[in-house]
C-alpha cells in the first residue's frame, strides 16, 4: 500500500465536497484504499450548502478541504476569508479549463492551494494572484481499469472511445446566443485553428472579415470568451473528425456520441459505430479486447493529458496517442507508450503496429507497469496532502 503523508504527525483529516462529476467516485476510493480520514458534503447551488459545509467542518475538523474544479466557492472570496478565519485550507483540483470556474482574483493570503490538470494553467492562477498553484494530471483507478485475469480474445483491430464534442458545441451556442455575422464565421476560423494550433486566438480574430469584428468588438467581454470558446470547441472537433478517418482503412470501432456516425459515413468507409459502453464495467475489457487503442487529445489543452493515457496502460492494453512534450514526464514514448506526430503520421503508424502482436505485448506490459507505479489516484491523493502541509 502506498505510504500516504501524515500532517504534524497525525492521519490526515480530509473534506471532500463532492458532486456529479466522473472524478469524485475515483477520489472516494482512493480515499478509502489510503486509509485516511475523510467526510463529504455534497455541492448544493444554494445557500444551505454553506451551512452544511460549516456543519460538517465544525463536527469533522479536516486539515483541508478538497473540491474539483472550484466547487463550494464563490467569485467574491467570501467563503475563502470564512474558512481563513476557521483556519481551514482548500485545495481545488481543476481538471477542465479553469477560467469556466475562476473569475475573480483571490485574496494573496488566502490558504487556497490549487492543482491543474493542464500546466499550461499555471500562469492563469498566477495572474488571479494564487500563490499554491501545481501541475496534477489524472490518473486511473486500478479497482477499475487492470489485466483480467485470464487473456482476454482480441475482438477489435483498432478502437477508439471518445467525444466529438459536438454536445459542447450545441450547448455553448445555446447559451451564448452570439450574433449572425459571428454565427457565419466561426467555423472557418475554427477550420484556420484546427490546421494550426498555435495560432493564438486573438491572431483568428483579426482575419475575421470586418464587420464580424466591429460586431465581436460590441458584445460583453464574456460573450467574447465563449465565442473564443466556440472557436476552440469546433477546432477540437474538425481536428477530431479528420484523425479519426485515419482509422478507417483498418474498420475501426468507434465508441461515443451519435455525431461520429454522421461524419465518419461519408468517407463510405466500414466501421462500427457504439452509442456508449459502460465506464466500470464494460470499458477495462474492451481496451483489453483491442489490439490498437487510439487516442487524440483537445486542442486547447494540447499539454493535458486525457483519462484514457492512464485507463489503457492500466488495463496492460497498447496505447496509440498523440505525442506531446509533457507525455515525456509521465511514460517513456516508444517504450510504455506509442506516440505519433501529426495526422499524416496515423495510417503509417496503425499499419506498423497492427503487425507486431509481441512487440505491442511488450509495450503494453512496460505502460502497465509504470501505471501502477506512479499514475493511480492514491499516487495523486499523496501529492495534493504533501503540498497542503505547506499550511500546517
Amino acid at each position: 500500500m502506498l505510504k500516504i503523508p501524515s500532517i504534524k504527525g497525525r492521519t490526515p483529516r480530509i473534506l471532500l465536497i463532492t458532486q456529479n462529476y466522473f472524478i469524485i467516485p475515483e477520489l472516494l476510493r482512493a480515499l478509502k484504499k489510503s486509509n485516511v480520514d475523510f467526510c463529504t458534503v455534497n455541492f448544493e447551488q444554494n445557500a444551505q450548502f454553506l451551512q452544511k459545509l460549516f456543519k460538517k467542518i465544525a463536527a469533522f475538523s479536516p486539515h483541508f478541504i478538497l473540491s474539483i474544479n472550484h466547487a463550494g466557492l464563490d467569485g467574491d472570496g467570501q467563503v475563502l476569508a470564512l474558512l481563513k478565519q476557521c483556519g481551514i485550507p482548500f485545495a481545488s483540483w481543476f481538471v477542465d479549463r479553469p477560467e469556466m470556474f475562476m473569475q475573480s482574483d483571490v485574496a494573496s493570503d488566502s490558504l487556497l492551494s490549487v492543482f491543474c490538470w493542464d500546466p499550461q494553467s499555471i500562469p492563469f492562477f498566477k495572474a488571479k494572484n494564487v500563490q499554491e498553484a501545481h501541475y496534477l494530471p489524472l490518473g486511473t483507478d486500478t479497482e477499475i481499469f487492470h489485466p483480467s485475469p485470464a487473456e482476454l480474445p482480441v475482438k477489435h483491430k483498432v478502437s477508439f472511445v471518445g467525444s466529438s464534442w459536438t454536445t459542447k458545441i450545441a450547448e455553448l451556442l445555446q447559451a451564448a446566443k452570439l450574433p449572425a455575422p459571428l454565427l457565419r464565421t466561426y467555423r472557418n476560423l475554427a477550420r484556420m485553428y484546427a490546421e494550426n494550433p498555435e495560432t493564438g486566438i486573438q491572431t483568428l480574430l483579426q482575419q475575421m472579415p470586418s464587420g464580424a469584428q466591429a460586431v465581436y468588438s460590441n458584445i460583453p467581454p464574456h460573450k467574447q470568451k465563449m465565442f473564443q470558446r466556440l472557436i476552440q470547441l469546433a477546432g477540437t472537433r474538425q481536428q477530431r473528425v479528420a484523425s479519426i478517418a485515419e482509422l478507417l482503412d483498418f474498420n475501426p470501432v468507434i465508441v461515443g456520441d451519435a455525431y461520429w456516425k454522421k461524419a465518419l459515413s461519408g468517407f463510405k468507409k466500414e466501421f462500427t459505430w457504439w452509442s456508449r459502453i459502460n465506464y466500470e464495467q464494460e470499458l477495462p475489457i474492451f481496451y483489453q479486447q483491442s489490439s490498437i487503442n487510439f487516442n487524440v487529445t483537445s486542442l486547447q489543452s494540447l499539454a493535458a493529458m486525457n483519462q484514457r493515457i492512464f485507463d489503457v496502460p492500466a488495463c496492460g492494453a497498447f496505447l496509440l496517442t498523440e505525442y506531446s512534450p509533457e507525455l515525456e514526464k509521465l511514460f517513456e514514448p516508444g517504450k510504455e507508450v506509442i506516440c505519433y506526430r501529426g495526422i499524416s503520421e496515423i495510417k503509417e503508424y496503425l499499419t506498423e503496429w497492427a503487425g507486431n502482436p509481441q512487440k505491442r505485448k511488450r509495450i503494453a506490459a512496460a505502460g502497465l507497469k509504470r501505471a501502477r507505479a506512479e499514475h493511480t489516484y492514491e499516487h495523486r491523493l499523496c501529492k495534493i496532502i504533501s503540498h497542503m502541509r505547506v499550511f500546517f
